[in-house]
């Protein structure tokens, strides 16, 4: 770990940088427990509290965990809030106009379109998704059916052991799912719809199923876009 002067940048960020380089390098491995609160202090030459400032900020990046216990604590290296804070942060940018909602989407589309040209069979989560679609067809219910959308696309990229598409894919469904939610509660028949959107789920299904991968890959990129182009009317 880099224990070199630090920049004139704000004392929490620089250790947080110096932390995080650590742990993006191997040199604080997934699982390990970062030093104490006070090694830290030291090894830094900087107050305690500037040390629980910069573990907060490596908490919220998905890096470590249990910043946010007492100063005694010593939180450990995880990556498993990566992928939530990499949706964040694109979430913001979309937000703030930094990358338009169309970018996301025409990534998006290439992205699936990719992942299902590799698929031979429908991943269980993926079906059980669509059960759950038609439930919330039969119900009336918009929040459940999106639910299941997203699980139904964010299985599908991962299923073909490409773990960047599942990844990828979940951080573009997060950034952009209120956009689509709030696209659903617009529509003046809701019924109809759901019933449009899932009959187009069961065809991209049927078609990896049918071995079809050509013919998935284009119909999950009409059904995209159809949805989207809708939206932007």
């Amino acid at each position: 770990m880099d224990t070199t002067p630090l920049s004139r940048m704000p004392l929490s960020l620089a250790v947080s940088g110096r932390l995080r380089a650590a742990i993006l390098d191997g040199s604080l491995p997934v699982g390990a427990a970062l030093p104490t609160e006070q090694e830290l202090a030291q090894t830094f030459s900087v107050g305690r509290s500037t040390v629980r400032e910069a573990l907060r900020v490596l908490q919220s990046q998905g890096l470590v965990t249990g910043a946010d216990t007492v100063s005694t604590a010593r939180p450990r290296v995880t990556h498993d809030r990566t992928a939530d804070s990499a949706a964040a942060a694109l979430s913001t940018a979309l937000q703030v106009g930094a990358v338009p909602l169309g970018d996301l989407v025409e990534l998006r589309v290439l992205l699936e379109a990719a992942a299902l040209r590799t698929l031979t069979r429908v991943p269980d989560e993926a079906r059980e998704a669509i059960g759950r679609m038609r439930q919330a067809v039969d119900d009336l219910d918009a929040v459940a059916f999106h639910d299941a959308d997203v699980d139904f696309h964010v299985a599908l990229a991962g299923a073909g052991g490409n773990k960047a598409f599942g990844l990828v894919m979940t951080v573009l469904r997060s950034s952009i799912a209120g956009y689509l939610a709030g696209e659903l509660d617009a529509r003046r028949d809701l019924g109809a719809t759901l019933r449009g959107l899932l009959a187009e789920h069961e065809a991209i299904a049927d078609a990896v199923t049918c071995g079809r991968s050509e013919a998935a890959a284009v119909l999950v990129e009409q059904h995209v876009r159809g949805f989207y182009e809708g939206q932007s009317r």
